[in-house]
């Protein structure tokens, strides 16, 4: 009985050492959408990336540096949460489009769109968390995949896609594909000299004027937050953090709803802009480095 007992027990512990470590990685996009070769480097191992191409990358929680061709370090910090996102060496414009699903057990008469301009990115790294997609680029959607992405009681859902500006072309809405909200054309990229768009690192917090003392010291606490997040590489920490910030969140979208800085919902509060540093957010550049 004690042998059967020690067997199940280092049964559990080989699982859930499998499991941290697969929890551990978070799924990146390296992606060259132009029709040149590029040349990055990631945490000392070389990419070079033939013309519309990419490279799936699964990334560990905490501290990387990317060197791109003209020898520029960029320094980022994955956070525990992070749900991954893009690499972008070429600055290339990656659109986000949207598609309504409903369930076979409803029926909805959808209002046919606007005119929309729908939004681009262009950032050295897209951050999943941040800009929040369900499809990743290159990811197909279909009517078969859209369920499997929510819970089973939702009926009506609207998915957003991010595209690369190499998978965009003439819908094809037959084998059961999904059909997209608004119809979009393919970004333009500067083919010839391909170049990344890097943020600047000090940008100065947006704290609103309010007289309230109790709102300020509200606005206090993230920000202290959000300084001791940037700063953490511990998980339990991180999510300590975190499950803080949602509380204040909701006092102030509860108690201050109609002040200029809060959208969203009381069950998921947007709060950037406050321009917050890493709350929000599954990963950061920290650090560039010019040559």
């Amino acid at each position: 009985m004690k042998k059967i007992f020690l067997l199940l027990l280092s049964i559990f512990f080989i699982f859930n050492t499998i499991f941290a470590t697969i929890d551990d990685k978070h799924i990146f996009y390296l992606d060259n959408p132009t029709n040149k070769n590029i040349k990055i480097t990631l945490d000392s191992k070389v990419y070079n990336l033939k013309p519309k191409t990419y490279e799936v990358l699964n990334l560990k929680m905490g501290e990387h540096i990317a060197e791109l061709s003209d020898g520029t370090k960029i320094y980022f910090k994955i956070f525990a949460n992070s749900k991954g996102g893009i690499i972008n060496p070429t600055g290339a414009t990656y659109t986000i489009n949207y598609i309504r699903y409903q369930s076979k057990r409803i029926c909805v008469d959808w209002k046919e769109p606007e005119d929309i301009i729908l939004p681009t990115f262009n950032d050295f790294i897209m951050d999943k968390n941040y800009i929040d997609w369900e499809y990743d680029i290159f990811e197909e959607v279909t009517y078969k995949s859209m369920p499997k992405k929510l819970h089973p009681d939702e009926d009506i859902h609207i998915f957003a896609k991010i595209y690369s500006p190499s998978e965009v072309k003439e819908p094809d809405y037959t084998k059961g594909k999904a059909i997209e909200v608004y119809s979009f054309k393919k970004s333009d990229i500067d083919m010839e000299n391909p170049k990344a768009k890097l943020p600047k690192i000090d940008s100065d917090y947006n704290i609103p004027n309010n007289d309230d003392k109790a709102f300020q010291n509200y606005i206090k606490q993230i920000i202290a937050l959000d300084k001791a997040y940037m700063n953490t590489n511990d998980a339990k920490k991180q999510n300590k953090i975190l499950q803080e910030y949602d509380k204040i969140s909701k006092i102030i979208w509860s108690d201050y709803s109609k002040s200029n800085i809060v959208q969203g919902s009381y069950d998921n509060v947007d709060l950037k802009a406050l321009n917050l540093k890493s709350l929000d957010r599954g990963v950061i550049i920290t650090k560039i480095e010019n040559k």
